[in-house]
């Protein structure tokens, strides 16, 4: 196999806008308000197609079934992508939320569950996130505020963030993005999302969100919000390279790699690896293809591609993902 992109799946939203075109180059309409750039994907209403090469028009999924080994590992047995990659435009709230563990998720909507990552690409001014629950506010507290039509948003706790900053963001974890930032997402494969409160706006249209204040309350835990921001631990640090881990948990591990003028890797046959740009331009290449890098590329790399090679005339900063 060779180093696979993909067509971009475009998610227009009360909450997104332009920055995903403007800045990452992505061919969206900048007239509408596009909130996610879905990178990755292998799910039965949205699946990504390939965009080079020999499989050109083919499904991940198609992929999947065909190229198993090949594409995923020798170690992944299942039958489907187990990662979903996007970017997120925030440019203004998005809804206080929850998603629900694979028990959950399974039995409710035959579905997977969901837990995720957020680094951090951009930010706009003043940036925060919204995770869990003060100290002293219990489930049953937000539950009962709810109920009584009581203003909950002095109940969570707030985090400023920058750029580089990441969180980790598990099933069961209340949350929310509050606008001012570009975010990359690396998450299992899963569109499940219960909203707790959308900030009692409307659409174009007059209309509401639907909230799911049942279902988020059978998922919700009693989560540390600040044991969820990355703790980043150095791995390799040179005139040349820098690799820090950001996440390694049972889904997914993300390392920050920071590289000057060059680098190479063997790809261990065991897994395949993603490679996200967050900063800089260079190139891409293996002995079947190369690809142009720039901020905002997505390539994944399948698990028998063997040695491949990452050059830039500067620094070029990624995040590389495998499980």
């Amino acid at each position: 196999m060779y180093l696979l992109e993909f067509s971009e799946i475009s998610k227009e939203v009360i909450w997104g806008g332009s920055s995903l075109s403007v800045l990452y180059s992505k061919p969206f309409d900048k007239n509408k308000t596009i909130g996610e750039s879905w990178e990755i994907c292998d799910l039965p209403n949205d699946n990504s197609i390939v965009s080079n090469g020999e499989f050109k028009g083919k499904s991940l999924s198609y992929l999947v079934e065909k190229y198993g080994e090949e594409l995923l590992g020798k170690n992944y047995k299942e039958s489907y992508f187990p990662l979903l990659i996007k970017f997120i435009d925030a440019n203004d709230k998005l809804s206080i939320q929850v998603h629900p563990n694979e028990e959950y998720a399974n039995k409710k909507h035959n579905k997977h569950g969901k837990n995720e990552m957020w680094y951090v690409m951009e930010t706009f001014g003043e940036a925060k996130l919204l995770i869990g629950l003060k100290e002293n506010i219990s489930k049953e507290d937000l539950k009962k505020a709810i109920d009584n039509n009581q203003n909950i948003e002095n109940m969570f706790n707030y985090f400023d963030i920058k750029k580089g900053d990441a969180f980790y963001i598990p099933s069961g974890c209340i949350h929310a993005i509050l606008g001012n930032s570009v975010i990359a997402e690396i998450q299992t494969p899963s569109d499940i999302t219960y909203r707790l409160h959308d900030w009692n706006r409307v659409d174009k249209n007059g209309n509401s969100r639907e909230l799911h204040i049942e279902d988020a309350f059978n998922v919700i835990k009693d989560i540390n919000a600040f044991n969820l921001k990355s703790k980043k631990s150095n791995i390799i640090k040179n005139d040349k390279l820098e690799i820090n881990t950001v996440f390694k948990n049972e889904y997914f591990t993300a390392e920050e790699y920071i590289i000057i003028n060059d680098f190479s890797s063997n790809v261990n046959r065991d897994c395949f690896e993603i490679i996200i740009v967050l900063d800089g331009k260079g190139i891409i290449e293996s002995d079947y293809n190369s690809i142009m890098l720039n901020s905002g590329k997505t390539i994944l790399i399948p698990a028998d591609l063997g040695i491949y090679r990452i050059k830039s005339d500067n620094v070029i900063k990624l995040l590389r993902v495998t499980l």
